[in-house]
């Protein structure tokens, strides 16, 4: 008793926490429970269950309903348009009910219902169920004497077993007589004569198809049941039909399919779960079932304004441009797609060159550290402690770049949790990581929404950077009061800019020698080098992905003015350059900042925005002495330690993203070595 009571608060949460029109679909007409239960068992009345198996299994099931969650499902409905015909799922947040009350809809059914508080309000209210899973609607013919057929467990499959209306098929339907049982399932002619014999609407859109061998004599063509399972042991729901039709596709197309699932639609397709697949373009939505035809045939759902059409189906809004999407496109086809061929050349090039470069110099640099720390064991732990418990601060970053920095950082980290399971589709761990968000269309939300945050800082800093030249104008004035060029260029490349200049070519020249030995540690000023590489990379990487990830989040819009080749570039440049952000900043920017020996286990300035004065002398002499020398020092000290109470907390969230981004390096790293070995 106590369970069920639990159980029945369950359920009344479920209710109460979806009350509202959540599953109310424009066009649906809702039905009470009590004028279903006046309809149960009448004639010319249907009741269809659109749940999944297992919820049907799990709750039961209205007297009588119809278990509708099958391929072809519209097979099981009446053949007379003007019976009445309600439907229901599991309670007012789902929508399977309401998007099969539309189909039926449209196929000319006129009176149709959708019970919306579905079969957990139905179970809460005391009313009647029926249990014992999904019971076949014909009854089995035990065939195990047959000598031919010892390995068929079921001679139905799941669409046919179900069917109420018309004429049910029997063995000898599809197979003739016993004598020829094999000769005729393996003849592929047979097989497909046997199934037109009664699916003659098919035959009439699979004739002149592709697939029918009288068209592609030479080719090999599939058979009705090299698509559709015969005698099937697993449940086909139409929940897993995509995805189904995507491995059957790719048994044969397996060069269309690889490519397929290089795109959106394709990654999608193998992370989601049954449920979400069903919402994923999946092969015949864009070229059909029986009528598939080559797109140079006016036939084919993609020749000319029939592909237009065919994109609205989903992506309202489209047009030419968006219809030209390559949809199969191979960026290593350098004489079909040059310029995917020579973008994917340059992002390539750009990921090596810069990892090459950079991995040299963590390397270089780590072990130079090392060194130090052993060689000078005692110099080494006396600096540490002695820019440890300096109370002098100077102030290095403001307010709001800290809090800048921290949104930048939390959103890269969604974006990374987000995106890397699409790049690494194929990994171990990607569908795993997919299902902790909630499946592929919760990953794609968080995705945007972590992108809207990391644009939106970005153009707080841009407004910030535009606020501050503007106020401090009278710096770039000549002694006529005149805006001057050269002081703008003396300004903006200056030691207090953020812009490389020369002097970062020889600090870069005299590090390397100091790693290698061969000069002494180069004193820097107030932004180094490896830090001016980090913010510009920052206008680089929301140039390139972020331009690119707008182009993706709304290619309708964007194909108005750009051609439909660009959603294949954009695609490109922003898989490779999100994998050039996410391992240049797990690796060398966490190692730069806060795993050098002189830094670990962390450096914590962009928590704080201070720094000890005898940190400052250590690493950044010149600009040390040059606000020494202006007077600026004192303004920027700071001895209260005002960011004590605060500190924990921040190590802590320091920690936890730290932690976070090495394990997203982890996976990185594993799923190229899964690649190779």
């Amino acid at each position: 008793m106590f369970l069920r009571f639990i159980f029945a608060i369950f359920l009344s949460f479920n209710l109460f926490a979806s009350e509202g029109d959540f599953a109310v679909v424009e066009g649906v007409i809702p039905i009470s429970m009590a004028e279903v239960e006046k309809e149960l068992g009448k004639k010319d009345v249907y009741i269809f269950d659109a749940n999944v198996k297992e919820e049907r299994i799990k709750y039961g099931y209205l007297p009588g309903s119809i278990f509708i969650n099958t391929a072809e499902w519209v097979d099981l409905l009446p053949n007379d348009k003007n019976s009445k015909i309600i439907f229901y799922c599991l309670n007012r947040m789902c929508y399977a009910s309401s998007d099969a009350a539309l189909k039926a809809q449209k196929l000319g059914y006129k009176n149709v219902f959708v019970m919306l508080d579905g079969i957990q309000q139905w179970i809460i209210s005391g009313r009647p169920i029926e249990k014992g899973g999904i019971k076949p609607l014909v009854k089995s013919h035990d065939i195990s004497s047959w000598n031919d057929a010892t390995d068929i467990k079921n001679y139905t499959d799941e669409l046919h077993k179900n069917l109420r209306f018309g004429n049910l098929p029997a063995c000898r339907d599809c197979h003739g007589s016993s004598g020829v049982i094999g000769n005729l399932a393996n003849d592929k002619a047979n097989v497909n004569d046997n199934c037109n014999s009664c699916h003659k609407e098919v035959k009439a859109e699979f004739s002149g198809s592709v697939h029918d061998k009288m068209t592609n004599p030479r080719e090999k063509s599939p058979s009705c049941s090299d698509c559709h399972n015969i005698h099937d042991k697993i449940q086909l729901t139409s929940l897993a039909v995509k995805k189904l039709s995507d491995n059957k596709c790719g048994s044969c197309h397996e060069k269309e399919q690889m490519h397929y699932h290089e795109t959106f639609h394709g990654k999608a397709m193998v992370l989601a779960k049954d449920g979400e697949s069903k919402k994923i373009a999946a092969c015949f939505d864009c070229h059909g079932t029986h009528n598939i035809h080559k797109p140079s045939n006016e036939k084919s759902t993609l020749f000319g304004e029939a592909r237009v059409k065919t994109c609205e189906k989903c992506h309202e809004g489209s047009n030419e441009n968006f219809a030209s999407f390559i949809a199969h496109a191979d960026h290593h086809d350098k004489d079909k797609f040059p310029l995917l061929y020579w973008a994917y050349v340059f992002m390539t090039g750009l990921v090596i060159s810069v990892f090459a470069f950079f991995g040299l110099h963590t390397f270089l640099w780590s072990m130079k550290l090392i060194y130090m720390s052993i060689k000078y064991k005692n110099e080494w732990r006396a600096a540490k402690e002695k820019m440890h418990k300096d109370k002098v601060k100077i102030k290095r970053f403001s307010t709001l770049h800290r809090i800048q920095h921290f949104f930048v950082a939390a959103s890269f980290l969604g974006l990374s949790f987000s995106g890397l399971p699409q790049k690494f589709y194929t990994a171990p761990w990607a569908e795993t990581m997919i299902n902790l968000m909630g499946g592929v269309i919760m990953a794609t939300k968080i995705h945007h929404f972590s992108a809207f945050v990391m644009i939106a800082v970005f153009l707080s800093h841009i407004a910030e950077v535009v606020y501050n030249s503007w106020t401090k104008r009278d710096a770039i004035r000549d002694n006529n009061g005149k805006l001057s060029f050269k002081l703008f260029l003396a300004k903006l490349f200056g030691p207090d800019s953020l812009m490389p200049r020369m002097q970062d070519l020889r600090d870069v020249v005299a590090h390397f020698k100091w790693f290698i030995g061969k000069g002494e540690r180069p004193q820097f000023d107030r932004f180094t080098y490896w830090e001016k590489f980090d913010y510009i990379a920052v206008f680089w990487g929301m140039f390139i992905i972020g331009f690119s990830g707008l182009i993706l989040w709304f290619p309708e819009a964007f194909t108005k003015i750009l051609p439909g080749f660009m959603l294949n570039l954009a695609t490109l440049v922003h898989s490779d350059e999100a994998l050039l952000a996410t391992g240049f900043i797990f690796a060398v920017h966490f190692f730069n900042t806060h795993f050098r020996a002189d830094r670990f286990p962390m450096d914590m300035v962009i928590f704080s925005g201070e720094l000890s004065e005898s940190e400052l002398k250590h690493e950044r002499a010149s600009w040390y002495n040059r606000l020494k020398e202006s007077g600026k020092l004192d303004e920027l000290k700071n001895e209260s330690d005002s960011f004590a109470k605060y500190f924990y907390f921040a190590r802590i969230v320091g920690f936890l993203m730290l932690f976070t981004g090495l394990i997203f390096l982890f996976l990185i790293i594993y799923a190229y070595l899964n690649v190779l070995l």
